[in-house]
């Protein structure tokens, strides 16, 4: 269809358009022909339709191309170049037959090039068509424009969303992390008393009732830990490690944290596990996968009342992908229980959902969430869980895990120390402990389980009057304490701050971690932070007892293990001087002859990560606060300054000023270490002074050998 003949007239009725020459004859007849449909205004000069356009901007312009001061030309160019312009149609209206001139004019931006002397009905059908080619194109712009500002609002409102989301995420996060510590604090003393009563002379009946209260609260505990862990999994904050280990080691700590449950019931328990899964290693993750077996065993356990349970471990197939060698691992669990109806199948991994037999039902204790999360776990493992079921029958639940097979040694045997010792005696030790721990009634748990075992404690309330203690026993000259067990949440000094200053003084006095934010408590973040181990609250008789025994050497050492031969604890000197992270001033002194590092950064994680692997061959020394940098140069007269450069108070480039500025410290390489890694930031750290610039996220191993390089 003709473009031309397509067109509505009726929408450009009433445009405006500009007619530009220096002929008052031509303007006159050009007006005569378009003043009928159109709004016309004409300009004899470039001055006067410049004034015309700046008045109002027309729909289209007809311009002459030959014209006094300014030519066709140049004031087309002059439109191009004018951003409220620009989109206006220019058509030429010229005598000169010249195809170069018409090529220009169109190279320019003009429309269309038409020859005086001018013929009406070509004229007219050309300006309607560019006025409504003019008129649709605004449309669309304007249509362009509102979606464009309908995706903005969209955008805008869908970061909104995201941004309560993440709120509500960390809001939901912060107070489980908060109830744990409130809800945990107070079933420490539970069961530590319950516990110290149940070891005490008491009349059975007694016993009987204190055992009650002791059971309830480990159901409480695990209800905590199930929700705690659905939590992780729906924040997708739950982490899955890739480490050696031996599948026998987990079936082994499987069967003795579930025995007892399944003897008192009256169950056969029969395990069967393949020969290469007791020998081999596999890397993948052992403490989830202990916790799912765990999970499904205590699910039979719970909905079986008599009969047989059987775990059967073993390796169904083994290939290689990549270069690597694999295993298909099958973890089946099969009970006689009461079994599960076809319907009700369908619903099992359902949150808070419990089916004994043929309904859902609430009779069982637990949450309901055991199922769902161990199918998640087994997910995340790459796995696969599934069921078959007969009612009245029983029930069998399989893993499926493809893991890689690995020659390394097991790297995480000790993570099931709570059941190796769970049959251990009491073992008796001498020496004296520092318990900081600011509530009252877990300081007498702990001061009677301790004094239990033989070992005299020294109470702190807070973490700055337990280095108060250490601090008065060193000036005293006084042996130094055994071992210190550090609540992580007190007020005035937590347990990290407190940690760190104990550790700078050089004692080497082992520290214990008491935490009650299980959230928060990662073993290996503890040990980072020069924690020895960790302690979890509420805590049972045997947790402190495998904590004790791996720091601490027992005066029975011939007879404190019982029925079951356990690992033996990997052995760790009895004391360590371990420098940390410290939220404050650590001011170590040089030993051995090390050389000093001063670290100065106010990222806590930064400072740990640092001094983690900086303090086996260095002396470390750490400021928090930039405004400090300067006088512990000068005090401690380091070999190598490591400088972020974004801290409050005073940033990485004023210090460094500063330090170049002081004839003690001017002679100080210093080391950048930011996450501002631009050419302009590295350029303006070098040309301050600095002898190296290292962007975060930074390696262990660049850091050490750039350390290296300027001391040699």
């Amino acid at each position: 269809m003709d473009l031309e003949k397509s067109m509505d007239s009726n929408i450009t009725l009433g445009s405006d358009i500009l007619v530009i020459d220096d002929s008052a004859v031509i303007l006159a007849v050009v007006r005569g022909i378009l003043d009928k449909k159109y709004s016309v205004r004409i300009a004899q000069s470039a001055k006067a339709a410049y004034m015309c356009l700046e008045e109002k901007i027309p729909d289209l312009i007809l311009l002459d191309l030959e014209m006094p001061e300014v030519n066709g030309f140049e004031f087309l160019k002059l439109i191009s170049d004018n951003p409220d312009w620009k989109g206006v149609p220019v058509i030429f209206l010229t005598g000169i037959d010249d195809r170069k001139k018409e090529e220009q004019a169109l190279e320019l931006g003009a429309v269309e090039y038409i020859l005086k002397p001018i013929a009406e009905g070509v004229l007219m059908k050309r300006v309607q068509f560019h006025l409504e080619l003019r008129t649709y194109q605004k449309k669309l712009e304007q249509l362009v424009e509102s979606r464009t500002n309908e995706l903005l609002r969209t955008q805008e409102e869908l970061e909104k969303a995201v941004d309560v989301a993440r709120k509500a995420l960390r809001a939901k996060s912060t107070f489980l992390a908060n109830m744990s510590h409130e809800i945990r604090t107070p079933m420490n003393s539970i069961m530590g008393f319950s516990e110290l009563t149940l070891d005490s002379d008491i009349p059975p009946q007694v016993g009987g009732y204190v055992k009650k209260i002791k059971d309830s609260t480990i159901i409480l505990l695990r209800v905590i830990n199930d929700i705690l862990d659905i939590s992780k999994i729906e924040a997708g904050k739950m982490e899955i490690e890739h480490i050696s280990f031996c599948p026998g080691t987990v079936i082994d700590n499987c069967q003795t944290m579930i025995i007892k449950e399944i003897s008192n019931k009256g169950l056969v328990f029969k395990v069967n596990i393949d020969k290469p899964l007791k020998e081999k290693q596999f890397l993948g993750d052992p403490v989830r996968l202990y916790q799912s077996i765990l999970n499904l065993l205590s699910n039979s356990a719970k909905f079986t009342k008599s009969g047989t349970i059987t775990l059967t471990a073993s390796m169904v197939d083994r290939g290689e992908e990549h270069g690597e060698e694999y295993a298909q691992l099958k973890f089946e669990i099969e009970d006689t229980g009461v079994g599960i109806t076809e319907e009700h199948l369908g619903r099992i991994y359902e949150p808070f959902a419990q089916v004994s037999g043929g309904e859902f039902t609430r009779i069982n204790e637990g949450t309901g969430l055991g199922l769902p999360i161990t199918k998640h776990l087994i997910e995340l493992m790459g796995g696969k869980l599934t069921v078959e079921s007969e009612y009245g029958v029983g029930t069998k639940f399989t893993i499926d895990i493809k893991l890689p097979v690995t020659s390394g040694e097991s790297l995480f045997d000790d993570v099931f120390g709570d059941a190796a010792y769970t049959n251990t005696e009491r073992p008796s030790f001498s020496g004296v402990v520092l318990v900081c721990e600011d509530n009252k009634l877990n300081q007498r748990v702990i001061k009677e389980h301790l004094g239990r075992i033989g070992l005299t404690t020294v109470i702190a309330e807070t973490g700055l009057e337990g280095l108060d203690i250490v601090m008065d026993r060193m000036k005293k000259r006084e042996k130094p304490f055994d071992l210190i067990l550090m609540d992580m949440q007190m007020p005035v000094m937590d347990g990290f701050e407190a940690t760190a200053r104990i550790n700078a003084l050089g004692t080497g006095v082992p520290i214990v971690a008491l935490a009650a934010n299980v959230m928060a408590a990662d073993l290996e973040d503890y040990k980072r932070s020069g924690l020895m181990d960790c302690i979890g609250k509420p805590f049972q008789t045997w947790d402190l007892w495998r904590c004790l025994l791996s720091i601490l050497t027992p005066e029975n050492k011939e007879g404190f293990i019982a029925e079951k031969p356990s690992p033996q604890p990997e052995e760790k000197p009895q004391r360590s001087v371990s420098a940390t992270s410290v939220p404050s001033n650590n001011t170590v002194a040089k030993k051995d002859g090390k050389k000093g590092i001063l670290i100065v950064d106010d990222e806590k994680s930064n400072i740990i990560a640092l001094t983690h692997f900086l303090r086996d061959d260095y002396s470390v020394y750490v400021t928090r606060d930039s405004r400090d940098a300067n006088e512990m140069a000068r005090n401690h007269k380091p070999d190598i300054i490591l400088l972020d450069i974004l801290m409050p108070e005073m940033d990485g480039y004023e210090v460094i000023e500063e330090l170049k500025a002081t004839p003690e410290t001017q002679h100080i390489p210093v080391i950048f270490i930011s996450g501002l890694s631009t050419p302009e930031a590295m350029g303006k750290g070098l040309a301050l002074g600095a002898a190296d610039y290292i962007p975060k996220p930074f390696e262990a191993s660049v850091v050490k050998d750039k350390i290296k390089r300027l001391l040699m």
